[in-house]
């Protein structure tokens, strides 16, 4: 059975059985596989398959469980209709925080836990962020504010890792914020810089291979290649460090043609049948 096969396979259990012992077991089995690089996960480009070994883990088995949900609105529309679908992901969110319960990668009062660990808090548009100045760490709280639905952040993630390594986004597991919010807890190297020219910014996405995507009113802040989308580089996202140029957050999508960024990708849709859902889902649909 090829990894396709595969993951196909374990979606379907999933779906109609829940977490057994047995499918939890398979589940794992194969995300270690992703992260080892000897399975493919055929929704990220081979070029960035490294961004999600480079994420745990616990990215790789969230990645594949949410691979087995049925697609969504917010998936196919274009990239800058940014209305909140509220609920639109919840079969998603459902099934991660069932699997991470289950496996211990459930983190539980999550701002308490990142204070107890971190002296400097600040906050951005979808993420509450946490310093460790002494060991050089950064933990976030990041929200689906800007994504709606769990697959599309965690594609965000798997991407960054794999285009800015120096800054990865390391998951050490899923959470529900005080306001009942579900987010992903990610650890990031702590960057002191200073915000970068708009020409640095310019230069350091072309060189590596991408070109302007517009819509940003000529402030250079949004690119492409026929692949991927990298928008939101702006002054605090972008920063000159000691050791160069760092892209500490970014808005990181896939450019299929239904988001309207000219691109092109295309991924092999998984072949599931979604007719018979395990009882516990049958509240979500």
């Amino acid at each position: 059975m090829d990894t396709f096969e595969r993951l196909n396979d374990i979606n379907q259990r999933i779906w109609e059985d829940g977490f057994t012992t047995n499918n939890i077991n398979e589940l794992n089995l194969i995300a270690e596989d992703i992260k080892n690089g000897t399975a493919v996960f055929e929704r990220i480009p081979y070029a960035q398959q490294s961004g999600l070994s480079k994420g745990s883990e616990v990215l790789c088995a969230a990645s594949i469980i949410c691979r087995g949900c049925p697609r969504t609105e917010s998936e196919t529309r274009q990239i800058f209709d940014t209305s909140d679908l509220e609920g639109e992901g919840r079969i998603q969110e459902y099934l991660v925080e069932k699997w991470a319960r289950l496996s211990g990668n459930w983190i539980e009062n999550p701002e308490e836990y990142l204070g107890n660990l971190c002296h400097l808090q600040d906050h951005g548009t979808e993420s509450l962020v946490y310093f460790n100045v002494c060991e050089r760490v950064v933990y976030k709280l990041i929200s689906l504010k800007h994504y709606n639905v769990l697959r599309l952040a965690l594609d965000r993630i798997a991407i960054h890792n794999a285009i800015f390594p120096e800054t990865r986004l390391l998951v050490i597991g899923f959470a529900r914020d005080l306001l009942g919010n579900f987010v992903v807890v990610v650890q990031q190297p702590y960057v002191v810089g200073k915000p970068i020219t708009q020409e640095e910014r310019v230069n350091f996405m072309h060189e590596m291979g991408f070109e302007d995507a517009g819509m940003d009113y000529g402030m250079c802040l949004n690119y492409k290649t026929s692949d991927l989308y990298i928008g939101d580089l702006n002054e605090f996202n972008a920063l000159r460090g000691e050791n160069g140029l760092h892209v500490i957050d970014a808005d990181c999508r896939l450019n299929i043609p239904e988001i309207e960024c000219g691109g092109s990708y295309h991924f092999q849709q998984p072949r599931l049948d979604f007719s018979k859902p395990h009882e516990d889902l049958k509240l979500y649909l």
